[in-house]
C-alpha cells in the first residue's frame, strides 16, 4: 500500500505520492454535508484547509442580491459540534463580518467571532461551534434565524435572516442527535474493549477479520438495552455476531464485535475522512432506536489501523 500514514478521526490517511494529486481535488469538489444531504462544494479555503475558520463554497446561479444567512455542517465535521454559518453576499461590495450565530430554541444563540471579509458575489461558510442543545419538545418547531454582526462604513450593525430549508434540516438533525445521545448516556455507557484479536482463519484482504467487543454498562434505570445495529465506515465494516442485549437485571454486558476491511484500495483509504466515526443504535425499553457516535480511543485506533495495514498490505 505504499507509505500510508496513520491519522486520527476526521483526518486523511494519505500516501505521499497520491497526496499531491488528491488534495486539490478534495478542496474543489469532494466535500458534502452530513447525513448524505449535499451542500455546495467548497471551491477554495482561504485560511488553508477544511479545518480553517472559513471555506468559500460554490455560489448559486443566479445569485440573489443582498445578504443571506444559513447553517451547514460539512461531512468532515460530522460527529462533532463543529459546523458553519453560511454567509452569502449577493452584492458587489465586500462585507466585513465580525461575528456569527444561529438563533433557535434548539440551540441557544452564542455569537462567535468571525473577523472575515466576504467578497461580493461570494458564499462563505464561517466556522461555528454549536452550543449544548436545549432538549425541549417545542424546540424543533421554533423558527431558526441566522445572525451576523457586520461592519459597514465604520459602524456595527446586526443582520438577521431566516435559515433556509436545507440549513434547517442540518439543525434539526444535529439537535436530535445531541438530545438522543444525552438520553442514551443517562441510561448506559458504551465503549469498546481494549483487546482486539485477528482471526487467522478469515484470510486477508476484504475477508480479514478482527474480533473485539462492545461494552455496555448501565448508569440508570432497569430496562433492557438492545443494540439494534452498528455502523462502521467506508474503511471498516462492523458486525455483531453474538448477543445484542443488556438484560434488565444486568449492570454490564460484553458483546462480541467483528471488524472487517470495507475497502483496501489506496484511493478509498487516502480519501477517508470518517474512518472512526462509528455509530451504535440502541433501544432502551420500548423506545425507538437512537443512534450514538462511539469513537474508538486513540490506542484502539492504532490497533485497528495496524489491522487494516496488515489485511490490505
Amino acid at each position: 500500500m505504499g507509505d500510508l500514514r496513520r491519522v486520527r478521526p476526521g483526518a486523511r490517511a494519505v500516501s505521499r505520492p497520491v497526496a499531491l494529486l488528491v488534495a486539490p481535488l478534495v478542496a474543489l469538489g469532494l466535500l458534502v454535508g452530513c447525513g448524505g444531504a449535499p451542500s455546495a462544494a467548497p471551491s477554495s479555503s482561504p485560511s488553508g484547509g477544511p479545518y480553517s475558520d472559513s471555506t468559500v463554497t460554490a455560489r448559486p446561479d443566479p445569485m440573489p442580491s443582498g445578504v443571506g444567512l444559513s447553517f451547514v455542517q460539512q461531512r468532515f465535521d460530522e460527529g462533532s459540534r463543529r459546523a458553519g454559518v453560511r454567509v452569502s453576499n449577493g452584492d458587489d461590495a465586500s462585507l466585513r463580518v465580525v461575528s456569527v450565530g444561529i438563533e433557535w430554541a434548539g440551540f441557544p444563540l452564542r455569537l462567535q467571532r468571525a473577523a472575515y471579509d466576504v467578497p461580493g458575489r461570494t458564499v462563505v461558510d464561517l466556522r461555528y461551534r454549536l452550543p449544548r442543545a436545549a432538549c425541549t419538545p417545542a424546540a424543533a418547531a421554533a423558527p431558526a434565524t441566522g445572525v451576523a454582526v457586520v461592519r459597514q462604513a465604520g459602524r456595527l450593525r446586526t443582520l438577521r435572516r431566516p435559515v433556509d430549508a436545507e440549513g434547517r434540516r442540518f439543525l434539526e438533525r444535529l439537535w436530535r442527535s445531541d438530545c438522543d445521545a444525552r438520553a442514551l448516556r443517562r441510561a448506559v455507557s458504551v465503549s469498546y474493549a481494549d483487546r482486539w484479536t485477528r482471526d487467522p482463519a478469515a484470510g486477508d484482504g476484504l475477508s480479514a477479520a478482527l474480533d473485539g467487543a462492545l461494552v455496555l454498562e448501565r448508569r440508570s434505570g432497569a430496562e433492557p438495552v438492545h443494540v439494534d445495529q452498528v455502523q462502521g465506515s467506508v474503511l471498516m465494516d462492523l458486525a455483531l455476531p453474538g448477543p445484542v442485549t443488556l438484560a434488565g437485571d444486568a449492570d454490564r454486558v460484553v458483546l462480541p464485535l467483528r471488524v472487517r476491511p470495507g475497502r483496501c484500495d489506496e484511493h478509498g483509504r487516502s480519501q477517508s475522512t470518517q474512518t472512526f466515526v462509528w455509530r451504535v443504535w440502541l433501544v432502551v425499553g420500548d423506545a425507538e432506536p437512537r443512534a450514538r457516535v462511539v469513537t474508538p480511543t486513540p490506542a484502539q485506533q492504532d490497533r485497528l489501523l495496524a489491522f487494516l495495514d496488515a489485511a490490505c498490505g
